[in-house]
Formats: C-alpha cells, sequence, structure tokens
C-alpha cells in the first residue's frame, strides 16, 4: 500500500453510461464504452463503498461524485452505495452527484437531502439557450423539469447546489453567468464547451475573444467579493489563488491514480472515470484487493506526467499539465483558457498580497 497522508480522496462512480438525455454537444455519448449499456448492480455498489474505505485507508474523507450517463436513472445503486455508507465511521464517506436534473421524483429528492449530497446540476441558461440542446431522447425539452427538480431540492434538503453552464456558440459566458446568478444556487460555473475545434459548438474567434474578457470581468467580481468580505459566487479561481496563497506548485493537474480515482458500472477501476479507452488505464476492480489497484495507480501516475510541451509554459506551476482525460477531446484553445484563468488568479492573489486574510473567503472561512 503506498504510503502517503491523501486527506480527502474524490472518486467518480458511474452507476450507468446510458442516459435520458441526448444533449447535442456531449462528448460521453460519442464513446464507444466497453459494457456502455451496463448498469451498477446493488452488490457492486456496496462493494464500491467497502472497496473504497478498505483501499483508501490514507483518506480521512471518501467523496463519491456519481458521474454518468445519468446517476440517478439508477436510484437502486445510488441508495446502496449510501446505505453501506452509514455503517461506516461519521464523517468517512460524502457524496456528490453531477445531474441533468430531470430525474426529480420524491425517491430521489429525499435520497440526495439524506446524505446531503453535493448536487452539480446541469442548466445552461434560459429556457429558448437551455432546450436548444438539452433534450430527451425523444426530443422533449427540458428547461421546466431542471427548475422544479432546483426548487424541489432547495425546499426539501440542505443540499448544496452548483449551478452548472455549458457555453458554446452563441451563448457566452458573461451571459451564462448572468443566468446562473438569478437561481438558488450556492455556488455558479459556467465554461466553455469541451467539443473538437470543427464542431460547431466551439467558440469562434470573436468568440474566445469574447469568453477571455469575460474570464476577467468575473477575476473583476471575485475581487470585489472579496474586499466585501464575501465568499464569491464563482468559485472557479479559488484552488489556484490558495495554491498561489501556500507557495506551492503544481506537479500535475490533479490526483489522478493516487487521491482520484474512477469506478465503472461493472466496477473496473480506473485512474479517472473518464479514461476508458487509453492502454494501461485499467487498475483493477472493488472485487480484488486494494493493493493491487492502488499500485497499479501508481504506476500509471509516474508514467503520466506533464506533456513535454507544457514544459516551458508560464501557466505550469498553476495548471499541472492539463487533464489527461479532456486533452483528447478538447479542441486547441483549451490550453489558451488554461493560461488566462492561471493569469486572473495571479492578478486576483496579488490584489490581496500584502493582505492574506482577506483571500480566507475562498477557503470556506468568513
Amino acid at each position: 500500500m503506498p504510503e502517503s497522508d491523501l486527506g480527502r480522496a474524490e472518486v467518480l462512480v458511474a452507476t450507468t453510461w446510458d442516459c435520458n438525455l441526448r444533449c447535442s454537444y456531449c462528448f460521453v455519448q460519442d464513446h464507444t464504452f466497453v459494457g456502455a449499456n451496463q448498469r451498477m448492480t446493488p452488490v457492486t455498489a456496496k462493494q464500491v463503498i467497502d472497496a473504497l474505505d478498505k483501499g483508501l485507508i490514507d483518506a480521512e474523507t471518501i467523496s463519491v461524485h456519481l458521474y454518468g450517463g445519468e446517476p440517478l436513472t439508477n436510484l437502486p445503486a445510488v441508495r446502496a452505495m449510501v446505505e453501506r455508507s452509514l455503517a461506516m465511521p461519521a464523517g468517512r464517506f460524502s457524496f456528490a452527484v453531477t445531474t441533468n436534473g430531470t430525474v426529480d421524483t420524491d425517491e430521489v429528492i429525499e435520497l440526495l437531502g439524506k446524505a446531503r449530497f453535493e448536487v452539480i446540476l446541469s442548466i445552461d441558461g434560459p429556457q429558448e439557450i437551455h432546450d436548444q440542446c438539452r433534450r430527451t431522447a425523444g426530443g422533449v425539452p427540458t428547461h421546466e423539469r431542471v427548475l422544479r427538480f432546483l426548487h424541489k431540492l432547495r425546499e426539501r434538503t440542505d443540499c448544496w447546489i452548483r449551478g452548472s453552464s455549458v457555453v458554446r456558440h452563441g451563448w457566452g459566458l458573461g451571459e451564462a453567468e448572468t443566468y446562473l446568478r438569478t437561481l438558488p444556487v450556492d455556488v455558479v460555473k459556467a465554461q466553455a464547451v469541451r467539443v473538437a475545434d470543427a464542431s460547431s459548438f466551439a467558440l469562434q474567434p470573436a468568440e474566445k475573444e469574447a469568453y477571455l474578457a469575460d474570464l476577467t470581468a468575473v477575476g473583476k467580481q471575485v475581487i470585489a467579493d472579496l474586499e466585501a468580505g464575501r465568499q464569491p459566487l464563482d468559485d472557479r479561481y479559488s484552488a489556484r489563488v490558495l495554491q498561489l496563497l501556500k507557495g506551492e506548485s503544481r506537479e500535475r493537474f490533479c490526483g489522478a491514480g493516487d487521491s482520484i480515482f474512477g469506478i465503472t458500472p461493472d466496477g473496473a477501476i480506473r485512474p479517472c472515470i473518464l479514461l476508458q479507452e487509453e492502454p494501461g488505464s485499467s487498475l483493477g476492480h472493488v472485487s480484488e484487493s486494494a493493493a493491487i489497484w492502488r499500485e497499479a495507480g501508481k504506476r500509471w501516475r509516474e508514467a503520466h506526467g506533464p506533456r513535454e510541451a507544457c514544459s516551458h509554459c508560464e501557466a505550469l506551476p498553476l495548471c499541472g499539465g492539463g487533464c489527461p482525460a479532456m486533452l483528447s477531446v478538447c479542441g486547441s484553445d483549451e490550453c489558451d483558457l488554461i493560461r488566462h484563468n492561471c493569469r486572473v488568479a495571479r492578478t486576483i492573489y496579488n490584489q490581496f498580497r500584502e493582505r492574506p486574510t482577506a483571500l480566507l473567503p475562498l477557503a470556506g472561512i468568513t
């Protein structure tokens, strides 16, 4: 077992790759994952919790982030994981879910509230924008259903909610942020669509420039919030600003293979849930000894550092080389956007360099 002090581990678990929507820009639906039609069974779901508890013994807390597909279409697996986690010491497990917000039954709302889920809710904008892309397999628009889900969640639970929008051709970052701020959510995040350059959804040159300007505007709003002692509603810069505050350099983009793992519907363990087709990305199975998949994760990590192209990039200390899963599906603009994000983070930090306590709201301390 690797000797480390993880603090917090995050594991993305796909309860199913199936989805009840057919969002026109979704990169997951373009993949032919092995077992794409599988649904996690309750038995496997319980094994997931047991495997993580034993395998990540060096982590104080484990966040199980449900992903897909639409994870809430497989409620038996979700319920099995939640119930199994309740047998563990308090605080050992927490839960998050990325959802399209169209599965809004009372049973779903009750379960999300019971485990106090962090809910990342996909809602692109007002009805005319959202419904352009986010429709059911039968072509039915979903904006009204998503708002109903959001209001039920807010009224009946104490769940923390992130409003999440996709910025694309014809729909800008500033517009998306303005809309998200009208919703009853705790945090907002709008970001550029992750598609190839040739996609009809990709930002055009003028839209990219506007996106960069909007990123700068978000940074200015963060500074204004911090000057007023408020926690910013958009937290996209928080991690990097706090990294600068600590004087730390990022060796890798994320903790994939060490503090981050992915688990597929059949219980296979990956360094990340989105690394499905890359050779060597299979680390083991939840039914196997933790020593197997932890050691395999360590080997994968050692073989996947930052790319050679990143070695002289100004953003490398804050970026860590970019997301290994997204590099294969994102357009060439991705690095430009990350570099700008890092520049804005430095601007925020420099604003408070002589007053570091003013940055504490970024860590949730007010």
